[in-house]
């Protein structure tokens, strides 16, 4: 062999070892790529878990206290409890406690039905004090007089500590996602309980089939906690698998699979893991799912677990294609020169740096698109409750540190439950849209607007006083009497509201700021509604319904 020949094949090996090199650090450098690109969905999936969560226990936590409050709920407890204390067991008070329950069923029939179908419940339950005996289940009327369980359900916990609190409960019939409110007048009147299904925050977290969820329970946690027959009734065989029981899930085959002993060992010490399920590749993610105890006290064994998983096909397919690509890139530049391969593998890279900035530009599309849900009211575009009062809070901190002033507006629309009864919940929806849209054009760029829940909406005015914020009101109440809404049928709904106003002071805190333009609020709806009450010494507490 010549020495020309020995030359060409030494700079051949060398050549080749560094193609060699420079496809393996390639094929490295994407696989990390993809698998940080699966680590951020399955954080994504996560936080929308919790905001799906949150989100849904604060709705239930909404409607337990609205039922809570209702003046007729609390008569029936009130006097259902005193028959049974005058005379526990005795045919007297029995007649008298069935017609207190069917009273209180022929109030809050009608609004079960309603609160069932618009907000997805599965339970509304009334129970009495101090043992927690069921009085009323909206659900089921013929099913009553058991007790809430111990000291590890809900309503216990409420009962004794007189607090309104939620959470994911496992009881002796059932489980679910609750919300329980003590019902209160001049002593402990009962506790009413409002729940729902898992199955309801499906949609939210995953919208499309290439993403789902499922919820899974511990099985010794469920048996040690729920009747055997309610256990068989509830989780049939096809909702267990191995030792897991499927409490809800978009795709029950899926969840199988990725829960195999295999599968699931990898998710349990993984925080995404890559899985192939047929001929489809997904990236999942499992994490702890606590009741309502282990939200107070994390070192509390998890009930079970959140099962996340979002189809990648297309992404590892790319990152196939992209590794057949490179090795065609490095036979190509080996025959041809060394220049040549510094070209074209700065072209990969940039392919990939490419891809992987597109897959991260749609992840934090996807944050900040639940960050918005999570802080604006999904119909009228105004701040919900939550965001509102944070809002509120940050303002009073500002005034008390710059020593000024600002001016809070809690108004409530008028006759609202008799346009739902009248025209329907679309013209609801319609007039509230209305009431936002005026709220918007009226108010300036500073301030801030919310709605707090039904009809009532919050206006914050920073930097402006009790007579500047009467008169906004005021404008803002002649505008929106001058806009009425279109009903379904060709009528015109002249749309009015009552409103307080109320100036801050550095001796209030927004709970006690709120209070005092509610206030003002009822004393305007007292005086025959439509009007705005701006007064600072006015002391009303008088409620009215609508």
């Amino acid at each position: 062999m010549t020495r020309k020949n020995r030359i060409f094949l030494s700079l051949c090996a060398a050549l080749l070892a560094t193609d060699i090199g420079l496809v393996a650090v390639g094929a490295a450098t994407a696989r990390d790529a993809l698998m940080a690109a699966m680590h951020d969905r399955a954080a994504t999936l996560r936080e929308g878990f919790s905001i799906a969560l949150y989100t849904t226990e604060l709705k239930l936590m909404e409607i337990a206290s609205f039922v809570a409050e209702l003046e007729d709920v609390k008569t029936h407890l009130a006097a259902a409890g005193e028959a049974l204390a005058a005379d526990p067991g005795g045919d007297a008070a029995s007649g008298e406690v069935e017609r207190h329950r069917q009273a209180l069923m022929d109030i809050v029939g009608p609004r079960w039905t309603q609160l069932r179908f618009r907000y997805l419940l599965r339970q509304l339950s009334f129970y009495l004090p101090p043992d927690g005996t069921v009085f009323l289940r909206a659900e089921t009327p013929y099913a009553h007089g058991d007790r809430a369980e111990g000291p590890d359900s809900l309503v216990a916990r409420v009962a004794a500590s007189r607090r309104a609190a939620t959470g994911f409960d496992i009881d002796r019939l059932s489980v679910g996602l609750r919300a329980a409110v003590p019902v209160a007048g001049d002593r402990p009147l009962g506790v009413v309980e409002v729940g729902t299904s898992l199955d309801t925050m499906m949609i939210p977290i995953c919208p499309s089939s290439r993403c789902g969820t499922a919820i899974l329970l511990d099985r010794a946690a469920v048996e040690r906690r729920m009747d055997g027959y309610a256990l068989g009734a509830t989780f049939t065989d096809d909702r267990r698998t191995g030792d897991w029981l499927i409490e809800a899930s978009t795709n029950p085959a899926i969840t199988r699979v990725l829960m195999d002993p295999v599968q699931g060992a990898e998710l349990a010490t993984a925080e995404a893991a890559l899985v192939r399920v047929g001929d489809r590749w997904l990236a999942a993610t499992r994490f702890p799912l606590r009741d309502h105890l282990g939200k107070e006290d994390p070192g509390r064994a998890a009930v079970g677990s959140v099962l996340a998983w979002v189809d990648v096909d297309d992404a590892v397919h790319a990152f196939e294609r992209s590794q057949l690509v490179n090795v065609g890139v490095a036979v190509l530049a080996f025959l041809l020169i060394a220049g040549l391969i510094h070209l074209l593998l700065g072209v990969i890279t940039r392919r990939l740096e490419g891809e992987v900035a597109q897959r991260t530009a749609q992840v934090e599309a996807l944050l900040a698109e639940v960050s918005h849900l999570a802080h604006r009211d999904p119909l009228t575009e105004l701040f919900n409750r939550r965001a509102f009062t944070g809002r509120l809070r940050e303002e009073i901190e500002r005034c008390r540190a710059d020593g000024t002033v600002f001016s809070l507006v809690s108004l409530d629309l008028d006759g609202f439950k008799r346009i739902n009864d009248a025209h329907g919940h679309a013209t609801g929806d319609e007039v509230l849209l209305a009431v936002a849209t005026v709220i918007r054009e009226t108010i300036g760029a500073k301030d801030a607007a919310g709605r707090l829940g039904g009809e009532e909406f919050s206006l914050l005015l920073p930097g402006t006083g009790l007579e500047g914020a009467t008169a906004l009101a005021e404008r803002l109440r002649l505008r929106l009497s001058g806009r009425p809404v279109l009903t379904p049928s060709g009528d015109t709904l002249r749309v009015t509201f009552s409103a307080g106003v109320a100036e801050w002071i550095p001796a209030l805190d927004e709970a006690a700021l709120l209070r005092r333009a509610d206030e003002l609020l009822y004393a305007a709806k007292a005086a025959g509604r439509d009007r705005v009450m701006g007064r600072e010494d006015r002391r009303v507490t008088i409620q009215l319904a609508d």
